[in-house]
């Protein structure tokens, strides 16, 4: 089984409603959290869903491969899953990541 959730031409850099997708593909109900973009286009996405147990939270990450303006860097464009309780980080994963040929798959 393949595990291919979105597919996008090469060099294609997904928009806000694109990187939203997949996220959906995770959680429902997100909060937006952060957003930034460059000349190129959308290169961080935060967005959060509370989670069912007590002062923790989850987010997920978009970053966008390359070097960013605000001094961050990636060397794939992937989105992570974060895990807050009472604001500090506890772990994360990595969910999705987009190859070179611009196709998302779900990470397992």
């Amino acid at each position: 089984m393949e595990n291919k959730i979105f597919e996008a031409g090469p060099e294609k850099i997904p928009t806000k409603e694109e990187v939203m997708k997949i996220v959906s593909v995770f959680a429902e109900n997100t909060v937006f959290v952060r957003e930034l973009a460059d000349d190129k286009g959308l290169y961080l996405l935060e967005v959060k869903v509370e989670s069912e147990k007590d002062g923790e939270t989850v987010q997920y990450e978009y970053m966008r491969k390359g070097r960013h303006p605000n001094n961050n860097e990636s060397s794939e464009t992937s989105i992570y899953m974060m895990t807050y309780k009472d604001g500090m980080p506890q772990n994360g994963t990595k969910v999705a990541i987009c190859s070179e040929s611009g196709v998302w798959e779900q990470v397992k």
